[in-house]
């Protein structure tokens, strides 16, 4: 008897289902995860005070280190008494379930890992414009111009190396050009990975195409692989069978270094990506109170802080990462990410006919 759409959700039945499968992307190394290295220990941040009245439940769609979904969910809930169901994937994925799920939204509150995809629902409309507590204090050119999305965290992509199974470490992405590096070079591929396709578009942007498209195709006279998300091009390089990654991501490396592995990352002197990894708030959110509050939550100091004890690199300029180099310390390549979008939508297809 009614004409309108109920947006229904059965997260008794489907919660079950997403823990399964993120537990088994993770284990191929498709989900990007945070081990449970990283520092948890208590840091003197600013403890955030939680809004009354908060209640009920939000899904939360998250593209995190599975460590850090959890760390933050864990800390949400305890204060503020609200369910948070989560379901964790690749970008990719979780803009594909997104785009399924468009008769009946699901998702309150989601979390990407590529601006290019938060760009690409902002202008689908499907966004409510919203600036957390704490915006303020984050990095230039880390919120979009629409204020429909804001990075909350970031990663720098790096040259990850084998320190036992190299004998020179490369310090420019150039370097893998040189024979010294033939077969042993392995990139994330930018069809599953958002972060190596924002890679390869500020290179675009920063070099032009055609300097850009000289190095790739020496890369690729040289033997360089593309092969899965950044999980499996890590794997490779832990595991020997590859000696550097190409624009692996910087938090992955440092937790693996945390555990014992042979892993070591090294900034590219001529310039990277630090990827501001964007958050945003569905405009057909059934819960908007609680997801603004768990938006404000993760750019608080003591959300931050969380980020970065994951090796995550903070958006909040007064909150320093735990692992690598400062932010400003960072040489990098075209930070306007709205423009980089904006002029070079098609560059992901193009490497695409030309090497994949």
């Amino acid at each position: 008897m009614f004409s309108t759409p109920v947006k229904t959700k059965k997260w008794s039945s489907l919660t079950a289902g997403v823990v399964g499968t993120a537990l088994l992307l993770t284990g191929c190394g498709s989900v990007e995860d945070s081990p449970e290295g990283g520092n948890d220990s208590a840091t003197s941040a600013e403890e955030w005070q939680a809004p009354e009245g908060l209640s009920g439940e939000i899904s939360y769609y998250s593209a995190n280190p599975q460590g850090l979904t959890d760390a933050l969910v864990e800390k949400f809930e305890e204060k503020t008494g609200v369910t948070v169901n989560t379901y964790a994937d690749t970008t990719g994925k979780i803009t594909a379930r997104i785009k399924a799920e468009e008769a009946n939204p699901q998702a309150d509150l989601v979390y990407l890992a590529s601006w290019s995809a938060a760009t690409n629902q902002a202008e689908s409309g499907a966004l409510e414009a919203y600036e957390p507590e704490g915006a303020d204090e984050i990095h230039d050119g880390w919120a979009s111009e629409s204020g429909d999305f804001i990075g909350r965290d970031g990663s720098a992509l790096a040259l990850v190396v084998n320190t036992e199974a190299i004998d020179e470490k490369p310090e420019d992405w150039e370097d893998l050009t040189d024979e010294a590096y033939k077969d042993k070079v392995i990139m994330p591929d930018p069809r599953e990975s958002g972060t190596a396709a924002d890679l390869i578009t500020a290179m675009v942007a920063e070099w032009g195409e055609d300097k850009t498209w000289e190095l790739f195709d020496v890369l690729f006279d040289n033997g360089m692989v593309v092969q899965g998300a950044n999980g499996p091009a890590l794997d490779s390089v832990t595991a020997g069978s590859k000696t550097v990654a190409f624009g692996g991501v910087d938090y992955s490396a440092y937790s693996a270094a945390d555990k014992g592995e042979p892993i070591e990352v090294i900034i590219p002197s001529s310039g990277t990506t630090v990827t501001p990894r964007p958050l945003m708030i569905m405009k057909d959110s059934d819960n908007p109170e609680a997801a603004k509050a768990f938006a404000d939550f993760m750019f608080s100091e003591e959300g931050q802080e969380i980020s970065a004890s994951k090796n995550m690199i903070p958006a909040r300029e007064d909150v320093e990462p735990q692992a690598g180099p400062a932010y400003d310390d960072i040489e990098k390549l075209d930070e306007d990410w709205d423009e980089i979008v904006s002029e070079s939508a098609d560059v992901r297809d193009k490497f695409v006919e030309r090497y994949l």
